[in-house]
């Protein structure tokens, strides 16, 4: 008998509706979920400025850093790079080190001058080797031998301390 009671008891209590919440509820609610939405750590894409004067490579690199998670834009001379960083964030720099006019390692002199914040990774082919002192002298993080696999640059990408964008 207490169990036939029970059951209808229970089938009484799932039939009621719900009472429909309150607006103070609701707003309780609404805050939390800001607060949950406000600790989800935002998205940070490295801006990436690859500075080549052939544009085969210029475009491939753009687009193996592209896909890879990364805002990139490309010129091909010192004089637009640096006009390109003046109007946009720019995390790191990939520069040729034989551009037309002005050179790779002028670039990087005149980056570390006016931004001493962004890394600048010299490329040099087989015939253009600087030497250490004068990458160190124009604050030259790393150097890149030209041909390089595209899994040497990202190793190298991943060491620097904002380290590489990972995909979803």
């Amino acid at each position: 008998m207490i169990d036939v009671m029970t059951k209808k008891l229970r089938n009484n209590v799932a039939q009621e509706p719900a009472a429909p919440e309150s607006p103070a509820g609701q707003r309780h609610k609404l805050m939390r979920a800001r607060r949950a939405v406000a600790t989800i750590p935002p998205i940070r894409v490295r801006g990436v400025l690859v500075v080549e004067d052939d544009p085969d490579l210029q475009w491939r690199l753009a687009r193996m850093l592209t896909v890879r998670g990364n805002r990139v834009v490309g010129t091909s001379s010192g004089e637009a790079a640096l006009e390109l960083m003046a109007q946009w964030p720019v995390d790191l720099v990939l520069v040729d080190h034989s551009l037309p006019g002005m050179s790779g390692v002028e670039l990087a002199r005149r980056v570390a001058a006016e931004h001493p914040e962004v890394p600048v990774v010299l490329m040099s082919g087989e015939d253009d080797e600087p030497s250490p002192v004068v990458e160190t002298l124009a604050s030259v993080v790393a150097t890149i031998a030209k041909p390089f696999r595209p899994e040497a640059l990202v190793e190298l990408l991943r060491s620097f301390p904002k380290g590489e964008p990972e995909l979803a």
